[in-house]
């Protein structure tokens, strides 16, 4: 009986090679981007291809191929660190910093001005009306509420200003290089435009307020005790406003 042998056929197997556009392009950007770097790596070390063996080069070449990967692989865990870096930072319904990112944040500006003798000043936010509006629209109209809200902050803001949540409807914003008298008026205007937005139906429409405190940064004072003087003038003009309306 004659033994059946295998075939060194590649296709008896069955298996097809399968090449989709773009392989052979890719393969060859990899091929000149390996060759590019062996070239770099040997004129940094004053050699030549001619001063090689071919073992050498095959060998030469195969490690740069795996810097190349290793490389592109660094890469790719930095944007992914980056990406995840950005989602720990910033609040999950908000585009502006949390919390922690923000005293973060608010600590390494305020070492800017300290070294640069500027003034800053911060203004905290306290919604007003924002547990009827929840109460009564429900949460998802809450929800769109503070979208909005944090739209109108940034339309008030510049690029080197901070912007944090710091707890459910309350924020605060960091103002650069202003004093005083900007900020003051910087929050009035502000409240202004929050007065204006109204939610649910046109003819039964809620509408929101704000309470915000103003204080300027003292120099050498911390991130922690600047946020808590905001927040007791905040809630000494939410007080006022209070009294002045009953």
């Amino acid at each position: 009986m004659t033994e059946a042998t295998a075939s060194s056929d590649p296709h008896s197997s069955g298996k097809v090679l399968e090449l989709r556009p773009g392989d052979g392009t890719k393969a060859l950007g990899k091929v000149q981007t390996a060759r590019k770097a062996l070239a770099q790596f040997l004129d940094s070390a004053g050699w030549s291809v001619s001063d090689l063996s071919t073992d050498q080069i095959r060998l030469l070449a195969g490690l740069m191929t795996e810097r190349q990967k290793l490389f592109e692989t660094i890469q790719s865990l930095s944007h992914e660190l980056d990406l995840a870096r950005n989602i720990a930072d910033h609040d999950p319904l908000v585009p502006v910093y949390n919390r922690r990112a923000f005293l973060r944040e608010l600590s390494r500006q305020l070492s800017f001005c300290q070294r640069y003798e500027l003034s800053s000043c911060l203004i905290y936010l306290d919604l007003d009306h924002f547990k009827a509006l929840n109460d009564t629209l429900g949460h998802s109209t809450g929800d769109e509420a503070l979208k909005v809200f944090v739209r109108v902050l940034k339309s008030h803001t510049r690029e080197s200003d901070l912007i944090g949540r710091l707890g459910g409807d309350e924020f605060a914003i960091l103002l650069m290089n202003a004093d005083q008298d900007a900020a003051d008026t910087k929050a009035a205007q502000l409240r202004d435009d929050v007065r204006k937005l109204s939610f649910g139906e046109p003819s039964t429409p809620l509408y929101l307020d704000v309470s915000a405190g103003v204080v300027q940064w003292q120099t050498g004072e911390s991130p922690e005790h600047l946020v808590e003087r905001a927040d007791e003038a905040m809630f000494s003009e939410k007080h006022k406003r209070s009294r002045a309306s009953a």
